[in-house]
């Protein structure tokens, strides 16, 4: 089970790139011509055509300022979340090159060039998609990844601090790629801006420190501004958006600055993972592990190391993602006429239960021997034993 997405130009249908994941092959130069050819056959007789389906897979259109044409064959996920990821590697295209670029373009070939390092982006975005395969990193559209710490609110004082000297109001604070810390300059980023910047991180890692000039869709997408990124202590990071001054030279040492002195801190704020919440918070022994998400700031939460291995919590994480994508998210809709707040699935060797109050949402994934009736009971619990943890400020942008 896989996707597969692929890029054409909308004057040639010309190839700019193609990526794909899961157990698929990549679709045939033949099979990305005939894609293109429907839609461009519909187009010439004046009907958009979208999208169809055929036993198990989805194909997604999209064609943007009559520049690219993006098609998106996914195995086992609906319409509605090949189109979200569809507009989503479309803006990892404009981070990269920008809006002028991808409309003005002459030489395919020098286009395609530059768009190569949006590549490890595009193929984290694919990882996205629900595929019930605990190869797979547990993520979500849209959505960063978040950890609570028991330090959040010193972490939060020093980030403060760190951009002011910096002279930035974008600036966010990582431990192993989940937000710890973020100043609410950060927080007011449109919800896919927040998490193409995590996804850039995410894939230079590795790194000790890079600068990075990017375009911000909606915000900045014609003037590149910088994101740069410092390796606080492993794998803790801090990254800023900022403009063409200090240096990088200059952001290293004033991190070290500002972040040395609670270097003790950092080291303790990272046993909060894998868990990803403070070890003394308890929980009801049914439970198995859990995902709770914020729906105003864009955030989640995974806890899957509550008692179970490694393997396991792998597989807990795979089971927490296909609920949520296949039961879960009608519940963040308000369009609907008669709002839905909870719903839940009965296996042979687990159940599952999410329930919405307020904007904070959370699916709990329970042992199999839980009686269904009370599985309500202890997500609410279990939703309340976090959000009224003041220090842990999770319903706020930050831990002011």
């Amino acid at each position: 089970m896989g996707a597969n997405i692929v890029c054409v130009t909308s004057s040639g249908g010309l190839p700019i790139f193609s990526r794909k994941i899961g157990n698929v092959e990549s679709l045939s130069f033949s099979t990305i011509g005939s894609l293109n050819g429907v839609h461009l056959f519909g187009k010439s007789k004046g009907l958009l055509l979208e999208s169809t389906e055929t036993e198990n897979s989805t194909v997604v259109w999209k064609e943007y300022d009559d520049s690219l044409i993006l098609i998106c064959v996914a195995v086992m996920n609906g319409q509605e979340v090949v189109e979200e990821i569809i507009e989503t590697v479309y803006n990892a295209l404009i981070v990269f090159v920008g809006t002028n670029e991808i409309k003005n373009f002459k030489n395919v070939e020098r286009f395609k060039r530059s768009l190569r390092p949006s590549y490890p982006i595009i193929d984290c975005i694919l990882e996205c998609l629900d595929f019930g395969d605990r190869n797979t990193n547990l993520d979500l559209l849209k959505l960063v990844e978040a950890i609570l710490c028991r330090e959040g609110k010193t972490l939060q004082i020093a980030l403060d601090s760190f951009v002011e000297v910096i002279g930035t109001q974008f600036g966010w604070l990582t431990i192993e790629n989940c937000v710890a810390a973020a100043t609410d300059g950060w927080w007011s980023l449109v919800q896919i801006k927040r998490k193409l910047l995590s996804h850039i991180v995410r894939s230079s890692s590795h790194c000790t420190c890079f600068d990075m000039p990017i375009y911000l869709p909606f915000k900045s997408p014609t003037v590149p501004i910088r994101l740069v990124s410092v390796c606080l202590i492993n794998p803790i990071r801090v990254n800023v958006l900022c403009g063409s001054s200090p240096d990088l030279s200059a952001i290293s040492q004033k991190s070290y600055q500002c972040w040395s002195p609670i270097v003790d801190t950092l080291k303790l704020a990272v046993q909060s993972h894998p868990r990803n919440i403070p070890s003394n918070l308890g929980f009801h022994d049914s439970i198995n592990g859990f995902l709770l998400i914020n729906m105003l700031l864009g955030k989640f939460l995974l806890c899957t190391s509550l008692k179970s291995t490694k393997k396991d919590s792998k597989s807990c994480a795979e089971t927490l993602k296909s609920f949520y994508y296949n039961a879960v998210r009608i519940l963040e809709k308000s369009e609907t006429l008669h709002q839905p707040l909870e719903t839940y699935w009965v296996a042979e060797y687990h159940k599952l239960h999410a329930i919405k109050e307020g904007d904070d949402l959370i699916c709990v994934l329970f042992h199999s021997g839980i009686p269904t009736p009370c599985m309500r009971l202890i997500s609410r619990e279990t939703l309340n034993i976090i959000v009224s943890q003041g220090e842990l400020s999770w319903s706020h942008s930050s831990s002011k």
